[in-house]
């Protein structure tokens, strides 16, 4: 059965060319919004892991903010190999004309330890002591600043005051890139600039051969309580928690579309093996007359229809993958977050759109096969079952009465 069903989906393979277009339609809706949002997560953690590329364990802040005592005594936990506060706040930077430069500027905490330090340089270096700070390299450039030379920058309610500008740094593209100025000062100076008591968390890099499970242990009874210790994976999660759920609206917003797509591939493919199966009526009764059993003939629908669908929906992926390419370039090109920057092909994600168009088509065609599998033998040996029924006409009926 298994060879004349193949037969049989050669000889019908026009036939059947709806159905599978109607899944490779369902099946590249699906196919590209998962791929789509792979990907757009994918940069979600690239993103957020850009300034924790040595972050092994994280101590973060519950209520209060983390005094800078706290980060003296974590440094000294045996397994730590550099310990340093982080925050972020706003700030602002005097321009070469003495004026404020424009845009809401991000002023964040760098850390002096080089086994932490995970800014992309541009020029210069990263601050190693307070009175040092960096700048974006564009800032530097629109407002012609010089290595060495001095930079003012101040915080809300205080007077300004002068940094010397020790290196540049890329954020493009960065959850500290958002339209104006970024500001890299050292732990001391990022508390006095944003006027906050305390870290928003601590970075922590382990000493080699510490696992980060271990260390986060000791760094959870050496903090005490009031804090909680993360490690990298979960550091990770929660920087990237808020686009993630934004992401997670997005994907559900899509998928609502893509739902419907497959449910209209559904009725057409029930549709389309109704009509091809009432065509093969007389080929079903043959097969039934030579011993086949209903239960034969049904199995090989279904493996026709199952055929059919893992074709359509290899091809349907393909399909994604193009939509969610144009989807990528078209967010892009409106700026929305963590887009543009290419797609992801999980494998988790073909197997499941192929097993999405796979166990579509097979169910749309399950009642159109059973009911095909109900024609008897003997029709085989007449045109009975395969002649529409037509009513007799007025003049057939006058001549039959005798």
């Amino acid at each position: 059965m298994t060879g004349l069903t193949l037969r049989t989906m050669r000889a019908d393979a026009l036939r059947l060319l709806l159905s599978a277009l109607a899944v490779v339609l369902g099946v590249g809706f699906v196919a590209g919004t998962l791929i789509l949002t792979d990907g757009m997560k994918r940069r979600a953690y690239e993103s957020a892991g850009v300034f924790d590329r040595h972050t092994d364990v994280a101590v973060y802040a519950g209520r209060d903010p983390i005094p800078p005592a706290l980060v003296e005594r974590v440094r000294a936990v045996d397994g730590v190999r550099a310990a340093a506060g982080e925050l972020t706040g706003t700030a602002g930077v005097v321009g070469s004309d003495g004026r404020p430069v424009l845009g809401y500027a991000v002023a964040a905490a760098i850390p002096t330890e080089a086994a932490l330090q995970s800014y992309d340089v541009v020029a210069g270096r990263l601050p190693q002591r307070p009175g040092e700070v960096v700048l974006d390299a564009p800032t530097v450039a629109e407002e012609g600043f010089t290595l060495g030379g001095p930079v003012r920058v101040g915080g809300s309610g205080g007077a300004a005051r002068a940094y010397t500008l020790v290196g540049t740094v890329d954020v493009a593209g960065t959850a500290r890139d958002v339209g104006g100025p970024f500001i890299g000062l050292a732990g001391p100076d990022a508390l006095a600039v944003t006027r906050q008591e305390g870290y928003g968390r601590i970075m922590v890099a382990a000493a080699p051969g510490v696992s980060a499970a271990a260390l986060a242990g000791l760094l959870a009874a050496a903090a005490g309580g009031g804090v909680t210790v993360k490690d990298r994976q979960a550091v990770l999660d929660a920087a990237v928690d808020d686009a993630v759920r934004d992401l997670r609206q997005f994907n559900l917003l899509l998928l609502t579309f893509a739902a419907v797509a497959v449910v209209v591939a559904g009725f057409v493919i029930a549709n389309t093996f109704a009509i091809v199966l009432a065509q093969r009526t007389r080929r079903t009764a043959l097969l039934r007359l030579v011993g086949a059993t209903r239960g034969q003939v049904l199995r090989a629908t279904l493996l026709e229809a199952a055929a059919t669908g893992l074709a359509a929906s290899a091809l349907g992926v393909a399909v994604g993958a193009g939509v969610a390419v144009g989807l990528d370039a078209l967010l892009s090109a409106f700026d929305v977050p963590m887009a543009g920057g290419g797609i992801a092909v999980t494998v988790p994600t073909v197997l499941v759109c192929l097993l999405i168009g796979t166990v579509l088509t097979v169910a749309s065609a399950a009642v159109p096969a059973w009911r095909g599998t109900r024609v008897a033998p003997v029709a085989a040996l007449t045109d009975a079952a395969v002649q529409p029924t037509r009513r007799a006409g007025r003049v057939r009926l006058a001549v039959a009465v005798p």
